[in-house]
């Protein structure tokens, strides 16, 4: 039998006995938490039945099913076999990605600026045509790697960062790609857009990891999460 677990007024998910009490043994899941099966007329906290070993007592005798309960929870059932990835994964790709732009564009931009430097300072009017290929190449390689994660980020959910660390963006809560709008639009480019203008903001979202879903302000935004796992191929 499996069961539908549900915290603060969400499901989180489809789980069988043994998963809610191994759940409960590491602390995924808490006693407060509820739960439903078929056969039960309403939610029950999971602490009235589960326990992290020992027998389960009976069901409760049934009157009605739930007529909200199973739609939902096949809805979120997507979700319900993955793991959210790791606060310090995220972080982790969080500065590859960082690392990635600042070498690609980094490299070639500190290059024109040491030869501007070793440049005969008598012509400051006469830039070397090295100076303007490295500059040249900074933007095209800037170019390249936006070109190159919007894509990713539309048909995988990942960043380079996110896909060389094996995480993905995922639509919340039926776990679907999340496409461009969802995937930068939204959760780039709009989020981006609200950095600039709410004071604090570049602190306040990535603050967020914390809750129980692991969601940033930007993943509410674009009713995302991030999940363990690369996409699957097709």
């Amino acid at each position: 039998m499996v069961y539908h677990i549900a915290r603060a007024g969400r499901q989180v998910g489809v789980f069988t006995e043994e998963e809610i009490r191994t759940g409960l043994a590491v602390g995924r899941f808490h006693t407060s938490d509820l739960f439903w099966a078929e056969g039960m007329t309403d939610w029950q906290p999971v602490g009235m039945r589960f326990s992290p070993s020992g027998p389960a007592p009976a069901l409760p005798a049934a009157g009605s099913v739930n007529p909200y309960a199973a739609p939902q929870s096949r809805v979120l059932s997507n979700l319900a076999v993955h793991q959210p990835a790791p606060r310090s994964t995220r972080l982790a790709a969080y500065f590859l990605d960082l690392l990635t732009g600042l070498v690609g564009c980094g490299l070639p931009g500190m290059g024109a600026v040491l030869f501007l430097a070793a440049h005969d300072a008598s012509r400051p009017n006469d830039a070397p045509a090295v100076v303007i290929v490295c500059l040249l190449l900074s933007g095209l390689v800037f170019l390249a790697l936006t070109v190159w994660n919007i894509v990713l980020l539309t048909t995988r959910g990942q960043t380079l960062g996110k896909k060389w660390l094996g995480i993905r963006i995922v639509t919340f809560p039926d776990g679907q790609k999340p496409g461009f709008v969802k995937g930068f639009l939204l959760r780039s480019f709009v989020n981006g857009i609200i950095a600039q203008v709410v004071p604090f903001y570049a602190i306040i979202d990535p603050c967020f990891i914390f809750r129980d879903d692991q969601r940033c302000v930007h993943d509410l935004l674009a009713d995302t999460t991030v999940i363990e796992g690369q996409p699957p191929e097709g």
